[in-house]
C-alpha cells in the first residue's frame, strides 16, 4: 500500500475516482501494465473481524501443512474455520455478504494458502515441530495471529459462540495442545448443522 501511495503521489499512477459512491468508494489504479483496484467498504465490523481472524485460522492452516494431512484435511480445517469467522462476525453485527466478498473470504483464501503468508509459515513451523519461541527469534516480520489468538478465546466467551478451530490454535501458542493434538480435537469434534 505504502508503495502504491508514492507511486501516485509521483505521478506514476493513472488514478480513476469513480463518481458513483452508492456502494462504497472505489478507486482504480493503472500502474504499467498492472491495474490495483483499491476498495473501501461501509461495513467496517465484517472487515475488522475477518481481517483479524483471517491470521489465526492461516496459523491453523499452516499447522496442518506442516503436519502433511494434505489437501482434503486443509480444505475441511479452511471451510470450518470461515464458518467460525462468519458466526462471530455476525455475532457482532457484520453482514454475510461481507464475510462472503474479497475483504472476507478473498483475504482468508490469500492468507491461509499463499506461500507469502507470514501466519501461514509460522503454522508451517510449528507443525513441524519447531517452538513459538524459536520461530519468532528467528523471523523479522510479524505474525499477527499470534497476538490475535487470545484476543479470539475472549471474544468466543464474551459473545457465546463456539471457535473450535480458532480457539485451538490459542491453544497450541500457549503449548496447551500440541499441534497434533490441537488437530486431533478439531477432526474429532461432533458435525453440526450449519446455522
Amino acid at each position: 500500500m505504502e508503495q502504491l501511495a508514492s507511486a501516485a503521489a509521483g505521478g506514476m499512477l493513472d488514478v480513476q475516482q469513480p463518481t458513483d459512491t452508492s456502494v462504497g468508494a472505489s478507486t482504480v489504479c493503472n500502474h504499467g501494465n498492472i491495474t490495483y483496484a483499491i476498495l473501501s467498504h461501509a461495513l467496517c465490523a465484517g472487515v475488522e473481524i475477518c481481517g483479524a481472524l483471517k491470521n489465526v485460522l492461516a496459523i491453523a492452516a499452516g499447522i496442518v501443512e506442516g503436519l502433511d494431512l494434505g489437501h482434503n484435511a486443509l480444505a475441511a480445517l479452511i471451510a470450518q474455520g470461515c464458518a467460525e469467522i462468519r458466526w462471530l462476525s455476525q455475532k457482532v453485527g457484520a453482514k454475510p455478504a461481507t464475510i462472503s466478498g474479497l475483504s472476507g473470504l478473498g483475504d482468508i483464501m490469500l492468507t491461509c494458502y499463499g506461500d507469502l503468508s507470514r501466519n501461514r509459515s509460522v503454522g508451517v513451523r510449528l507443525g513441524r515441530g519447531e517452538k513459538l519461541g524459536d520461530i519468532l527469534a528467528s523471523s523479522s516480520q510479524v505474525a499477527e495471529g499470534v497476538a490475535t489468538a487470545g484476543v479470539v478465546v475472549g471474544l468466543a466467551r464474551k459473545y457465546r459462540v463456539s471457535l473450535p478451530v480458532l480457539t485451538a490454535v490459542a491453544q497450541v501458542l500457549d503449548s496447551n495442545l500440541s499441534p497434533a493434538e490441537a488437530v486431533a480435537a478439531v477432526m474429532n469434534l461432533p458435525q453440526i448443522e450449519e446455522h
